[in-house]
This record gives C-alpha cells, structure tokens and sequence, in this order.
C-alpha cells in the first residue's frame, strides 16, 4: 500500500501536467468545458498547471524523505557492524591476554621443575641458592 502512495504523486503530476498541457494548447480560450463553473479553458488549465505542481512537490517531499530513512538505516548498519566488530576485537584480545598469562605461568612452572629436578640431583650450594631466589621471585610476582 505505502509503495502504490508513493507512485500517485508522481503518476498524477504527470497527469496533471499533460492536462494542463492539453487544455493550453489545443483549446479554444473562450469556451468553457462546464457550465457550472465559470472557468475558460485558460483557467482550467493554469488549475491543471497548479495542481501538477502541489503533486511534484508532494512527491519531492515523498522522496526525500525516503531518502533520509535509506540513509539512517545504513548509518545504523555501519554502526552496529562496527560495534559488532569492536566487540571481537576486545574478545580476541581479551583471549590473547589470557593466552600470555597460560603461557607465563607455564614458563614459571617449567622454571620451578627444572630447579627443584637440579636440587634432587645434584644438591648443592649453588642450586639451593638458585631455589631461594626463584621462591623469592615467586613471592614477590606470583599469581
């Protein structure tokens, strides 16, 4: 229903338009089509001319403001892409974050192992030492 009103203005400013046209100049100016109203020919068709007119403008109207939700809607389309895509961006990095600390952690456990292996093989003053500084480290940064 909308789409058949927005084609009636421009169908009757055409229409309206050839009247006019057809009353201007093909028409005896002294003759009046009805006799009801006291019109000429001339008048009738700057009342065709006129009509035509408000129609255009109506449908200049129609098509601007068509225009402007065509418009908005695709503003509101690149925003809630970008949103979309600002929203995995966090979540990538947020993963990646995460991913770092699974892999400092994992850095820090392998430390750990191999100095406590080295102890239980060789106990030695020089392990000991590196032991109590990695437990020192560990307190200080430790998760």
């Amino acid at each position: 229903m909308v789409s058949l009103l927005a084609l009636l203005p421009r169908g009757l400013t055409t229409f309206l338009y050839a009247v006019a046209a057809l009353l201007r100049f093909y028409a005896d100016t002294d003759t009046t089509p009805i006799q009801l109203i006291p019109l000429t020919i001339l008048q009738w068709s700057f009342l065709a001319f006129a009509l035509g007119t408000a129609a255009l403008l109506a449908n200049l109207g129609l098509e601007w403001h068509a225009g402007n939700q065509s418009r908005n809607r695709e503003i509101e389309a690149r925003e809630r892409e970008t949103r979309r895509d600002d929203l995995a961006n966090q979540e990538r990095n947020r993963a990646a974050e995460e991913r770092e600390r699974a892999a400092r952690r994992a850095r820090i456990q392998n430390r750990f192992f191999l100095l406590q292996t080295r102890h239980q093989l060789a106990p030695s003053r020089e392990t000991e030492a590196a032991l109590a500084d990695f437990l020192s480290f560990l307190q200080e940064y430790g998760d």
